[in-house]
């Protein structure tokens, strides 16, 4: 099975899902260092994720099933990278600093 699955989930992603996360790993990062810059937390986040391949795909459970589905590579007709710097990885992030 390809696209969308049958009705148990429904799954997307982008940056309204990713904001949450990477928002609440950059508090924790100010947490232990307040010093630490916009452009200091980038380049953590960055550096610590976990590269995925932009041709690739994931595979999910769906009900009683595995389902395949691509990363969209489409953004309104132009192409986009679908999966940015990858992962991110919380305790990577948080280890990276003394």
């Amino acid at each position: 099975m390809t696209g969308r699955n049958s009705g148990n989930f429904y799954y997307v992603g982008g940056t309204s899902m990713a904001t949450p996360h990477v928002a609440s790993l950059a508090a924790l990062l100010l947490q232990k260092d307040p010093s630490l810059t916009q452009a200091d937390i980038e380049w953590i986040l960055k550096n610590t994720a976990l590269p995925l391949a932009d041709n690739d795909s994931r595979l999910v459970f769906d009900f009683d099933h595995f389902a395949t589905i691509p990363w969209d590579t489409d953004c309104g007709g132009n192409p986009c990278d679908p999966v940015g710097a990858g992962l991110i990885q919380v305790d990577a992030a948080i280890s990276f600093l003394p």
